[in-house]
């Protein structure tokens, strides 16, 4: 670890990079080598996973092999409307690929439509194939096109289904993270499922901010990793 100026506390920045989801190569344009330096820095800096599209999962199960570091497989990304059988199917293969967590997009029109059984169903499948390996499902409900209301019916819809975490945006449609949502589905989750920080988290201070509002996990991108190494942090 480089020096290290102590602006924020090195405790709380370890505690930040441990529960990051780093998002870095979760983009359209990702390329094999985008990949691969996502995972460098992800080993560098202790995250706790690398999501990335399903044809990417072999290559970051074997970049973080034996480093405790999750390969994070998206399901349904970023539309969530998919049929159920499709969703069901890149679960299935993220397994064999090496997938160790999923973060899958609920069906966003279905809750719209309070069609909660559609979801609870949609969801459900991934679930059962995730759990039955042992492995965690975060449930992405787009807050940008949801109003409170919509939002704790999806909670509600999420812990019926037996999902680990609801999370807030893919970051790729309307609406980002806000301390008003993290307090709104940590209140609603009850302990009853966890939640995750995910849409314009840019910013250490963004992290545990959401992190202080209840938020267990957080995502971010490269602008988490450039401020650290201002810091002089290029490995913890």
């Amino acid at each position: 670890m480089n020096a290290y100026q102590p602006n924020i506390p090195l405790e709380d920045i370890r505690r930040l990079c441990s529960n990051l989801d780093y998002s870095e190569a979760l983009l359209v344009q990702a390329t094999p080598e985008m990949v691969k330096s996502a995972c460098r820095d992800a080993l560098r800096l202790k995250y706790a996973a690398v999501p990335v599209f399903p044809c990417y999962i072999p290559l970051v199960a074997s970049e973080l092999a034996g480093s405790g570091i999750a390969p994070q497989c998206v399901v349904g990304f970023p539309s969530g409307a998919e049929s159920t059988a499709i969703k069901a199917a890149i679960a299935k293969q993220g397994l064999k690929d090496g997938a160790r967590e999923f973060d899958m997009v609920i069906n966003v029109g279905r809750l719209l439509a309070k069609d909660y059984d559609y979801v609870v169903a949609d969801v459900r499948a991934v679930v059962e194939i995730a759990h039955d390996a042992g492995i965690t499902v975060k449930g992405i409900i787009e807050t940008g096109f949801l109003t409170d209301a919509d939002k704790l019916a999806a909670v509600e819809c999420l812990v019926k289904a037996k999902a680990d975490f609801v999370k807030t945006c893919t970051g790729f449609a309307v609406g980002r993270a806000t301390v008003h949502d993290i307090r709104l589905l940590r209140n609603a989750a009850a302990g009853r499922i966890r939640v995750k920080a995910s849409g314009s988290v840019t910013t250490i201070e963004d992290g545990l901010t959401m992190m202080s509002e209840g938020a267990d996990r957080v995502a971010g991108r490269g602008p988490i990793t450039a401020q650290l190494a201002a810091m002089g942090i290029t490995e913890l």
